[in-house]
């Protein structure tokens, strides 16, 4: 075992996902990355309550692929294993740490519907995509995910190496920038 990850015992079957998940969040863990068969869904903790995107698939545990709900100080993924059962696990920092900015995709902030910020794109047949996050962005301005790397070292020869990645906080930022510190 390492020092970066645990895992969670209390596992949701597929009529319960969704409310596993909200059970997951709190005001540090805050925001919900799910991928299921039907599309990309993001989410974000609301007075209590998990909030989905407008116009985003139902987070539903016969669908549903993987789900991250993360924050700075740590993750939540949970995923299906080789034989399709749930499995999930908490990751947190641990030693060395390397912070990366990714640019996510869309160009143009469409405004705000509710507690999301509508993103496009200028490809064309690419749709609109809501993203949990605070504000709107300007021309030089994008959606930015943070990605926190952990560094892990053979005790033999001294190398470094990237042991796990974890989701870690989405924001507005500029286009160029900084990436990784």
């Amino acid at each position: 075992m390492n020092n970066f990850t645990e895992p969670i015992e209390k596992l949701p079957d597929n009529n319960d996902v969704r409310a596993w998940l909200e059970s997951q969040l709190n005001e540090k863990r805050s925001t919900l990355l799910a991928f299921a068969d039907d599309g990309v869904i993001w989410g974000r903790l609301v007075n209590g309550t998990l909030v989905t995107g407008p116009g985003q698939p139902e987070l539903r545990g016969k669908t549903l692929q993987q789900a991250f709900v993360f924050g700075e100080d740590d993750e939540v993924r949970l995923f299906r294993d080789e034989l399709g059962d749930w499995q999930a696990r908490r990751v947190v920092d641990a030693g060395d740490v390397i912070v990366e900015s990714q640019i996510l995709w869309g160009d143009k902030s469409e405004g705000r519907q509710g507690d999301f910020l509508e993103v496009s794109e200028f490809r064309k047949g690419i749709p609109n995509q809501f993203m949990p996050v605070d504000g709107v962005f300007g021309d030089e301005e994008c959606v930015r995910l943070e990605v926190h790397h952990i560094v892990m070292y053979d005790e033999q020869t001294g190398e470094a190496r990237i042991a796990l990645s974890h989701l870690a906080g989405l924001s507005i930022g500029k286009k160029a920038m900084e990436v990784a510190k």
